[in-house]
Parts: structure tokens; sequence; C-alpha cells
């Protein structure tokens, strides 16, 4: 196909197409928020993605043809303002743009001469930006450089390169399902449901939760204050009373502005979404509002850059890795149909889960997202690469009413499933944004509805930081546990839920994992109390 290439990538291969409507352009310093009107005729207004990725604006181009595309692309490369231009690539016919930034990352084979290192380096223009020992290198390609698409497949054609990968960035998707609601541990059917809430029976199921609340009073414990919780996400609320203190947060930032402050935008677009992630899972016991699962562990809020690119991934899982998180929660995921992950965000997130608490490792989850379908599809029509990372636990989501959630996305690499929102069941209650911001001449309440707390929250984005809070709650419990034996345990206690015929004989289900989490079973295995559930034939 004209415009498409294959580059091995990560653990496989990536197929790239260029894009026949859209190409990226980075203005010079200075220029950086301009809209680039009159620049040419041939681009479309207004910008069709915001904010930039990896540091290029993308701009959609008129009569769209890929030839097209390439002879505006040299022309605009040439203009005064524009400091550099690149093609933008499609991994499936989502739409969803991938955009070179310029950085490659190059492993070498064991006994590669600097010799042979330097050759290859000098023959396509190179510069270094890092080295990561004798062999690795994360590179930026100069002005006598090809783009970094066709560097990369060169190198590829080297006996002696075991790695080369473009950086790709591409815009991320929030995984959320929410609108505005209200609050309440008596409406918290997630935590314990006895089947009666909001004045109706309608809509419950008595016992279709996460046993939360029966972990606590089994463990009598809500959460140790030395496992903490690390939310990657856009914003938190940190004044609101269910998050607020030094003694709840720790190691705060923001990868946005680069402060310790990683409060949310104001405004009607404004980032709700991570304060009410954090509810979910570590909402404090304060007497008033919701509780989270863990509500005594700690937070450490991350504010991420909506921009999936290498460095980012790497920032941010480096960041929660050094400041000592125990449990990590993302509720996020690629907006593209197909996204594998390059080497090194496969190696960031592994690195994360893999050190730290004296090599028990961390315990990463993800949330599997809210399109329902196969997160690897074996069709190859669509591909999680970061819920189906293997160090990571992909969380999908069941309902108020032990069904699946009509939306979650499944399959093999499902670890559990865990309450949330769905179809024809009940909505989340968490925490939400306080204040207010001015629209117009309008002063508008923020968050997702007045009073700092949401009622209809949910999806695999409230599934995932509730798997997370049991996760430190039994971390609090147990704290020598390995990420390892946390995830086995919560896959060995979990409950069955749908027909028996969902799961096969490694007692797995595409659509619920092991199963719905089940914290009151999991705690008492480490309690020593719990013993698997026997089925009893008759003689």
């Amino acid at each position: 196909m004209m415009g498409e290439v294959s580059l091995r990538y990560g653990d496989g291969h990536l197929t790239l197409r260029k894009s026949a409507s859209l190409v990226a352009l980075r203005p010079e310093a200075g220029l950086a928020s301009g809209r680039l009107e009159g620049l040419s005729d041939d681009l479309v207004e207004p910008v069709p993605f915001r904010p930039m990725l990896g540091g290029f604006q993308l701009v959609g181009i008129k009569a769209p043809d890929v030839d097209r595309a390439d002879a505006i692309l040299d022309r605009l490369r040439a203009h005064a303002i524009i400091a550099a231009g690149t093609h933008v690539y499609h991994t499936s016919g989502d739409g969803v743009p991938f955009v070179p930034t310029g950085e490659l990352y190059l492993e070498l084979a064991e006994g590669t001469s600097i010799e042979v290192v330097q050759a290859l380096v000098d023959e396509h223009a190179l510069r270094l930006v890092e080295a990561r020992g004798e062999r690795a290198f994360v590179l930026r390609i100069g002005a006598a450089s090809m783009n970094p698409v066709k560097v990369a497949l060169a190198l590829q054609e080297s006996p002696h390169v075991i790695v080369a990968e473009p950086d790709l960035a591409s815009p991320a998707k929030l995984k959320a399902f929410t609108l505005p609601a209200d609050e309440l541990l008596a409406e918290q059917w997630h935590l314990q449901n006895t089947g009666h809430h909001q004045g109706t029976e309608a809509f419950f199921k008595i016992g279709a939760d996460a046993r939360v609340v029966e972990a606590w009073k089994r463990a009598e414990t809500l959460g140790s204050p030395e496992v903490i919780v690390a939310i990657i996400d856009d914003g938190f609320d940190l004044i609101h009373p269910d998050l607020a203190g030094e003694s709840k947060v720790v190691a705060p930032w923001d990868f946005i502005r680069n402060t310790d402050q990683p409060a949310p935008d104001m405004g009607p677009n404004g980032n709700w979404h991570g304060t009410a992630c954090a509810g979910v899972a570590v909402g404090s016991a304060n007497g008033t509002g919701i509780l989270g699962a863990a509500p005594g562990c700690r937070l450490m809020p991350v504010r991420w850059n909506p921009s999936l690119e290498d460095t980012e991934i790497e920032r941010w899982f480096g960041w929660v890795a050094d400041h000592g998180a125990w449990v990590v929660s993302c509720s996020w995921g690629s907006g593209a149909d197909v996204f594998r992950l390059s080497t090194r965000m496969r190696k960031a997130i592994a690195k994360c889960a893999h050190e730290g608490r004296d090599g028990r490792g961390r315990v990463i989850c993800f949330a599997a997202g809210n399109e329902n379908h196969d997160i690897q599809d074996p069709e190859g029509r669509y591909l999680d690469g970061f819920a189906a990372h293997p160090d990571v636990l992909a969380i999908a989501a069941c309902t108020s009413r032990d069904q699946k959630a009509d939306y979650s996305n499944y399959g093999k690499a499902i670890a559990v499933c865990a309450p949330s929102s769905g179809a024809g069941g009940a909505d989340i209650v968490t925490a939400d944004v306080l204040g207010r911001y001015k629209q117009g001449a309008v002063w508008r309440e923020a968050g997702y509805a007045p009073g700092g707390y949401a009622r209809d929250f949910g999806g695999t984005s409230s599934a995932c930081p509730l798997v997370a809070g049991v996760c430190a709650l039994l971390l609090s419990v147990k704290p020598e546990l390995t990420a390892a034996e946390v995830a086995a345990l919560i896959k060995k206690t979990a409950r069955r839920i749908g027909e028996p015929d969902a799961y096969d004989v490694r007692g797995h289900s595409p659509q619920f994992g092991h199963g719905c989490i089940d914290a009151g079973a999991a705690a008492d295995a480490i309690l020593g109390a719990w013993t698997p559930a026997v089925e009893v034939v008759p003689t």
C-alpha cells in the first residue's frame, strides 16, 4: 500500500500508514500557540488536534491525498516560521494520529564495536540525547537526517541492531464514563451491596460488590499510611476533604506545568477525572463524604501530559518509582484502536513494576477501556498495549447486578473485573472537584456536579482504582507480599460471576478475568482463614 511501512516495534510489528489529511508542523520558538493562519491555502482551519503532540501542531490539508501531503509538507518545511515538519501516521482506520517526535531508541547487539556504533550514527546524522549503557541510546535526528521512521527502517536492516524505534507521540484518551452525582458511604454499593440503595431494590443484587467493607472488618484496618497509591491522571483537587492533608498526599507532581501542584484546569472542559479516581481508591475516612477502598493509605497524585510518547511514559513511571509508590492506578490508554507499546514504553512500565520495595515490586493497574472490544483482538483490529502489558493488571468492569458492564473491554489479558457502572445497574459515588469558574459573565460550579461529590462516575475508569485500592489494603495487612503475589492472590480469590461456562479450565473468562475482585476473601487468605470453594459432587 502506498505510504505504508512495517516496523519491528515493541514485542511485535507495527504498521504505519501515512495520513492523507494531516501533517504536523513545529513552529519556531515563540509561535507554538499560534493558529498558523495564512501559512498556506492548502491548510484547513481550525487545527483539528490539541494540545500539540511531541512539540508538533497538527493541521489538516484540503483535498486529502498522500502524494499531495508530501508536496505540501515539503513547501511548508521551507517556510520561515516553521522549524520542522513531519508526516502524520495512523495504525488503523480510526484516524488517531501518531507523530514522530524526532527521537529514536537504538539498542545494539552485545560485542558491537564502538567503530560500528559510530558509523551507524554518522550514516544517519544522529545526535546523542542519552546513553543507556554502552550499547543502548536515545538519539535525535539532525538537519541532514531522513525522517525518524525511515531512519528506524534503515537501522533495522543492520545485523548489529536489536532495536531501532522512532518515538511516536499519540493523543491519550481517558477511559471515562461519567456524569454528575452526590455522596455518602451508604450509597457506595460497590464497597458493600445490600441490595437496597437510594430507596429501591431495583438495579441492585445483594453481594454484587467488591467485599471491601467485609475486608475492613476482617483485617481490622482501613489501610496503612505506609502504603502509597499513585494515580496518574488529568488533575487532582487536593483541597477536597477526602483527599486533603500533608499526611495524605505524597510527592504530587504536574507534568504539564512542572510544579508540585497538580490541580485541575477549571472551565467547561475541566479536568475532573483524576479527583474521582483518587476518591475511589483512597478517599479518606474523615466522618463525611465518601470512602475509598483503602482510606488509610496515602495518595501520590501525578498529573500527566496527555501526549503518549516515550519520554512522557518514562517520566511518569519513573516519578512514581523514584518517589516510593507501592501501587499505581492508570485509568487511561491510547485513543487509537491499535496502539503497540514501543520498547521504551514497555521497559519503563516493566522497570516500575519489578523494582522498588526492596525488590518486591509495584502493583500496576490499567483500565481495560470502555469500547466493548477485545483489547488483544486476534484479527488485529484492536490492541491496547498498556492494558495488555504482561506486568500490569488489566481491569474490566461488572455491574451492581454481577453482570458484565455493557461497555467493558475484554480479552485474554483481563486479570479481574470490579464493580462499576453499566446498563441495568447503578453508578459510582466518589469525590468531585470543588470550586467555581467563570464562563463569560456566569460563575459555574466545577466538577461533574455541584457539591464536591459525583454520583454518576463509572466505566473501567472507576473499576481500575477500586482494584488498586484493594491491592493497597492487602499490602497494608501484609507488606512483605511481592507484586506478583498480590496479583496471584486477587486472581485466586476472585468471585466467579456470570455463567459457569464463561470460564475455561484455567478459571479465566475473557469478560470477567478470574472473576470479580473479592477483598474479603483475599484478606482471609492473608490471615489464613480462606479456602477455595470446592464443588460437592453427590455420591
